[in-house]
């Protein structure tokens, strides 16, 4: 009985988390890391209450993020590199509670409503659905925008997982900022791309074009992805597009893909999929809890949905595409190539 308590406990926390984010966004692992590492010096850096900041610090030294090196002299653990601006993880703006992210975590406390209802908890917690919110707020696209870059550490494997040779112009459809599209750029000297996402996002690519010395092969389109897209390109990339939404709006989004791309042409959906009970590989326990926990942050945002391959199949034949291809690469995503 006393293990269960104990079990289930460390399963309903949620002082942790949210102590683990006020340290992330006061940003206090880079603060200790350059050698502000007293109680009173973090404080003033951190622009924060002493005693309270004090309580923080115990806190998170018990649970092993911090140490206590001597009273109040702090230095980091293995745990708190990972809160670190520079960390190749790239974990700290997923946890920075002042930006997107911080809106983002918050909608988990209306998580119940999408359960209940199927629907969006976002719009429940905030007033605004995720999307209309974005579009409103600048800041929050911007901020979303930097989220979303973050992602960076799989482009390359996106990149070597699939044979651009014989494209010419490849278009990135939701691409945001357009990091992934300047990485098939850099790596393929023979091709143009074109990125199209919603004004106030997709501008932010730019000045990324510009220092990757690709501005003269890139084009950036504002709109929405819902309408017409720039047609006859040779590729056509739904990156972690689709899953953002329900079965009627990945159709809606697939079909205007499906209209854009022509006889000849290729869709590369790149998804982490949900294994079921037909595919032949096993889902380790790692990886079911990533895509499971990603599942319903998908849910309550914005009602999106992980899928299996076979349920990505069905939207494609609904707009007329079946899969041609099939590439599992290193960092977990699949690379599903669609076409007539």
């Amino acid at each position: 009985m006393t293990e269960y308590r104990v079990n289930l406990y460390a399963l309903t926390d949620t002082i942790t988390p949210w102590a683990v984010r006020a340290a992330a966004t006061l940003g206090l692992a880079d603060l200790i890391a350059a050698g502000t590492n007293t109680l009173d010096e973090l404080a003033v850096a951190a622009k924060a209450d002493p005693d309270a900041l004090y309580r923080l610090m115990r806190y998170l030294a018990v649970r092993g993020v911090f140490k206590e090196v001597g009273p109040r002299v702090y230095a980091l653990t293995e745990a708190a590199e990972f809160l670190k601006k520079d960390h190749p993880a790239a974990q700290r703006p997923w946890l920075d509670v002042d930006s997107m992210a911080g809106r983002i975590e918050g909608t988990f406390s209306s998580l119940t409503h999408s359960i209940r209802t199927g629907d969006a908890a976002y719009p429940e917690r905030y007033g605004i659905a995720f999307w209309d919110d974005l579009a409103a707020n600048p800041d929050r696209a911007t901020s979303f925008g930097a989220l979303m870059a973050t992602h960076a550490s799989y482009f390359g494997k996106v990149v070597e997982g699939y044979d651009w040779s014989a494209a010419k112009h490849v278009i990135d459809v939701g691409g945001g900022t357009g990091a992934l599209l300047t990485e098939i750029l850099k790596a393929n000297p023979h091709l143009r791309g074109t990125v199209v996402d919603v004004p106030g996002v997709v501008e932010q690519g730019r000045a990324r074009f510009e220092a990757a010395g690709i501005s003269d092969r890139v084009e950036t389109v504002a709109g929405s992805i819902f309408e017409p897209l720039p047609a006859g390109a040779d590729v056509y990339i739904l990156s972690n597009v689709l899953h953002d939404w329900n079965d009627a709006g990945a159709e809606k989004i697939l079909g205007r893909v499906a209209e854009a791309v022509g006889d000849n042409g290729k869709v590369l959906v790149v998804q982490i999929l949900v294994a079921d009970e037909n595919d032949n590989f096993p889902d380790d326990p790692a990886r079911l809890m990533f895509i499971t926990q990603m599942d319903l942050r998908l849910l309550s945002l914005m009602a999106g949905k992980a899928r299996t391959w076979r349920e990505y199949a069905e939207l494609g034949e609904k707009v007329g595409l079946k899969v041609t291809g099939t590439t599992v690469i290193e960092s977990g995503q699949t690379l599903l190539e669609l076409g007539r």
